[in-house]
């Protein structure tokens, strides 16, 4: 079923706990205003999620969102997002991902699938193109990620693609992901705890149509177009060759600002250890990449000797290499490898999984915590035994040290007491990625302001790091600006990789993001749009998940940033002496360009009725929020 232009519209809403399935067409107006993905899952999470509700209650919705351009043949239109209230940080959550599955379900007919209350048996939803139903998965129950991605292929055909928890997801680990294609994470704040609090173990989905374009001729121009840029750009043929690893670790080493135990240094002595060359001389077997990519920024790696042979994994990407590598002291890439493989097997976000394992090893190494605290486990650094074991307990919340750790180190933290919140490296309850917030402080600034928590991916800029030298109120402007353009992507199902990370100018960026998507947009729907109205909507959305979680009682001093950057002095290597010290300033400069309360950080009446959002200004009024 589509509306007018082309524009694949169905809803599907699943309760859970009746057992009902509904199909609707998708509204052209909300359409229009929020283009799809992120923007559907924001705007969604404001008006069907409640402010007083528990994460893990039936209450909550999980909503999952292709972009208004995945499945097509545009590059990289693999994205989809699966949100809802997190249940790791309790404000906005939501998590995004590549691979295929995204594609197939866009493809079947459906732009939204909203899931609603709890199954009293687990169950999986099986999508074929427009016949739905859900199905017994107690068979599934317990399984791992990869065993219950093969079992549903081999039930139901090869052809269909599986989106599932692991035993993380079941066991409401709070640092739990939703998987798909067994190897790629939607693996921020919680969401895979989410799934598993509704008992659904996956979403089987096929379809055997293409995208409904409105102008495939000029579509088809315009891919090619794309296609050209990419193949002459030096940055996305590094990204190409090297992948995450070797792009950004060489360089956040360089500047001092790579995680290592647990942020209290930035470069890592054993760095060579688990770099991309160290991967690619024993343990590359190919890179890899999402439906329709031409980068191919992900890895697929094997362990062919020693303690570890047999592993097989797709990773690791920077992140991951980085939160199970330096920042644990470990410089072992084969114990790195097998960590990975875990996580991906038992659905767990491995930054905030090496973020609460160093966390603990901070502790021990402090003396706050001891071996009998951690149910005998030796905390010491680089104890990549240690780490493993963890991984395996956290999953299964095996013991009472483990089963406090799965919360978070947030929780974690508050439950252990003793000063430990001190050593706890996170924003909102949700722990940074491996860029330091002392060696480049503007650019890291989004850690504290980003909906999310510590978020690396809601705020970017292409020579963000220059940013430094400006004035703070021009820093501020340029972040805003960019802020908008690099939430394109997530409403339209794109990589923000292909379109505005790897590139190799700004202007480049800019072109792909806001001359050629849009095209893109109009020749696939017919519903026309151009570059400053896509901004606009991007702008839009940025407004809705601030009021969102203005709405559940944050305030300015929420947005703030860990004592690790803040109070320590980067204690050697190139960002040496340095300590985050712009805070106060920066947060006034970015309320005043958002057009929010200078003083609150909450968005003003008259921004919220510019962008068409007079409905959540009437809303934050009658929860009593001061929007003047």
């Amino acid at each position: 079923m589509t509306i007018e232009g082309g524009y694949t519209g169905n809803v599907l809403r699943v309760d859970l706990t009746s057992g009902e399935l509904h199909q609707e067409p998708l509204g052209e107006a909300f359409a229009r205003a929020y283009i799809g993905g992120r923007g559907f899952t924001s705007r969604l999470q404001y008006d069907l999620i409640p402010p007083k509700v528990d994460p893990l209650g039936p209450e909550n919705v999980l909503i999952i969102a292709p972009g208004a351009l995945t499945g097509t043949a545009a590059p990289s239109a693999a994205r989809f997002v699966v949100a809802g209230r997190s249940p790791l940080t309790g404000i906005l959550g939501d998590a995004n991902s590549g691979g295929f599955f995204g594609a197939m379900l866009k493809r079947a007919g459906y732009s939204l699938v909203l899931i609603h209350g709890r199954s009293p048996q687990p169950v999986y939803l099986r999508i074929d193109d427009d016949k739905v139903e859900l199905c017994d998965a107690r068979h599934l129950w317990g399984q791992d990620v990869h065993a219950t991605t093969a079992a549903l292929q081999q039930e139901n055909g090869r052809a269909f693609r599986v989106l599932t928890i692991g035993q993380a997801g079941e066991n409401l680990v709070h640092i739990a992901a939703v998987m798909s294609d067994q190897e790629h994470a939607a693996a921020r704040t919680g969401v895979g705890a989410l799934m598993g609090s509704k008992r659904l173990k996956a979403i089987a989905v096929r379809a055997h149509g293409d995208f409904p374009y409105c102008d495939p001729a000029a579509f088809k121009d315009l891919v090619a177009e794309l296609r050209e840029i990419e193949r002459t750009d030096r940055r996305a043929q590094d990204v190409r060759a090297r992948g995450t690893l070797g792009t950004l670790m060489d360089h956040h080493s360089a500047i001092g600002g790579m995680n290592t135990r647990n942020f209290q240094y930035g470069q890592f002595e054993g760095k060579e250890k688990i770099d991309h060359e160290a991967l690619a001389a024993e343990y590359l077997v190919r890179a890899t990449g999402c439906y329709r990519c031409q980068l191919k920024c992900d890895r697929y790696s094997r362990v062919n000797e020693g303690e570890f042979a047999g592993i097989e994994v797709g990773g690791p990407e920077y992140s991951t290499a980085t939160a199970l590598g330096s920042g644990l002291g470990i410089d072992n890439m084969a114990a790195i490898l097998k960590g990975n493989d875990l996580a991906n097997r038992y659905g767990l976000d491995t930054i905030d999984l090496g973020g609460v394992i160093a966390f603990a090893m901070e502790l021990y190494q402090r003396g706050i915590l001891s071996k009998e605290d951690a149910d005998g486990l030796d905390l010491e650094w680089g104890n990549y035994h240690t780490m493993l074991e963890l991984i395996e307990r956290i999953a299964f919340r095996d013991g009472p040290f483990a089963d406090l750790l799965a919360n978070g180190v947030h929780v974690a933290a508050q439950e252990i007491g003793r000063g430990a919140e001190r050593y706890a490296v996170h924003v909102k309850g949700m722990t940074p990625a491996p860029l330091d917030a002392r060696a480049v402080k503007v650019y890291n600034f989004r850690y504290a302001v980003s909906p999310r928590g510590a978020d690396h991916l809601r705020i970017s800029a292409p020579g963000g790091y220059a940013l430094d030298q400006l004035p703070l109120d021009e820093a501020a402007e340029k972040l805003r600006f960019w802020q908008g353009v690099v939430a394109v992507p997530d409403l339209m199902g794109v990589c923000k990789f292909a379109y505005t990370y790897y590139t190799e100018t700004p202007d480049i960026a800019l072109h792909r993001t806001l001359d050629i998507l849009p095209a893109l947009y109009t020749a696939a729907t017919g519903f026309a749009l151009t570059g400053d109205e896509l901004l606009e909507t991007a702008v839009r959305v940025v407004n809705v998940e601030r009021a969102h979680n203005c709405r559940l009682g944050l305030t300015a001093a929420d947005d703030t940033l860990p004592p690790r950057f803040t109070e320590d002095p980067m204690p050697a290597g190139p960002a040496k002496g340095k300590v985050y010290d712009i805070l106060e300033p920066m947060k006034k400069a970015w309320y005043t360009v958002q057009g929010w309360n200078p003083e609150t950080g909450i968005p003003r009446r008259e921004r919220l009725e510019e962008l068409g959002l007079g409905d959540i200004a009437a809303d934050l009024e009658q929860h009593g929020i001061d929007i003047t």
